[in-house]
């Protein structure tokens, strides 16, 4: 393989291989349109995941940090949380809840930037040239006010935060941004597959995780961000191992992914070892990496991206 040296750390970092038995689920084509869904739901679930971490543990006193966060990750939850309700009226009524006519700034750049995610990601096209008459056309204005947000952000935390608060808006900026990037990618291929986006409900996987999170800082943070590891870690390792078994087009997408996402569990596992010693990263890894492994080596009752063996 071409990228089995940036494949070979992850597999020493995993605790197992994914089972033959639920790459045999994967690759059958009546499972495609579930694999694709919550792969797209690990996606969005990964740039929240990061958001919620950055806002609780660099951006409490922060407004222009969570003025950022707020609006790169608004559009997402318009398609996520409407999905497949999306309508003019639905539009109007999650972005102009007073009336369009009494509608702010804010709200129609949030409308706008939304309707731009909405073309890239191939929605129908009756429904969105309803929507561009309704709040015009999107521009790039909109689009980059995240990236302006971000620059000012950046200068004023400076000198008001600690080197890992820093360290850990830099990472989780990045990985969120790219993330939501990676929805949008498998959006498109859902589209080239006739596949339709709609609700899905979540495996045990990251609940079984999170369980092994303590309760006292900074070992929750430290916990949380190791879970974050394994959670990037097995992405990775199972896009490689579906690559070849997948229709060629979303097996080439999976390739792609494969170097974003190795870089991501190294960063989560280099901003634990910023806040615990690396006799106890050692330990936390070792235990969490244990549970990781049997939740993907266990019966499983439902198929999803990051699940164990599915029941029969």
């Amino acid at each position: 393989m071409p990228y089995s040296a940036l494949l070979e750390p992850i597999n020493n970092f995993l605790y197992c291989s994914t089972p033959k038995q639920w790459l045999a689920t994967a690759k059958e084509p009546e499972n495609l349109k579930v694999l694709l869904i919550d792969h797209a739901n690990a996606e969005w679930k990964a740039a929240a995941t990061a958001s919620k971490l950055m806002l609780k543990y660099a951006g409490a006193n922060q407004p222009l940090i969570q003025q950022e966060i707020k609006a790169l990750l608004a559009p997402y939850e318009f398609i996520i949380f409407r999905a497949g309700r999306w309508s003019v009226q639905v539009f109007i009524d999650w972005f102009f809840p007073l009336g369009i006519d009494k509608a702010n700034n804010e709200q129609l750049n949030a409308a706008l930037t939304t309707l731009a995610l909405m073309q890239r990601c191939k929605f129908d096209q009756q429904l969105l040239s309803q929507l561009h008459d309704l709040v015009g056309s999107p521009n790039d204005n909109s689009a980059n006010r995240t990236s302006t947000l971000s620059a000012k952000a950046e200068t004023r935390s400076e000198g008001q935060l600690s080197d890992f608060q820093i360290a850990l808006i830099e990472k989780m900026r990045l990985l969120i941004k790219e993330e939501l990037h990676h929805f949008e990618q498998v959006f498109s291929i859902m589209h080239q597959f006739n596949i339709h986006y709609q609700n899905l409900t979540a495996g045990s996987y990251a609940k079984g995780l999170i369980s092994q999170v303590r309760h006292y800082e900074p070992q929750a943070l430290a916990d949380k961000l190791i879970v974050g590891a394994y959670i990037e870690a097995r992405s990775c390792e199972r896009f490689a191992m579906l690559a070849p078994l997948l229709p060629e087009a979303i097996g080439q997408f999976y390739i792609s992914l494969l170097r974003s996402e190795a870089r991501h569990y190294q960063d989560y596992l280099s901003l634990a070892n910023m806040i615990i010693d690396e006799q106890e990263l050692q330990q936390r890894v070792n235990n969490i990496g244990q549970q990781e492994a049997q939740l993907i080596s266990q019966q499983d009752k439902v198929f999803r991206f990051h699940s164990g063996i599915p029941v029969s």
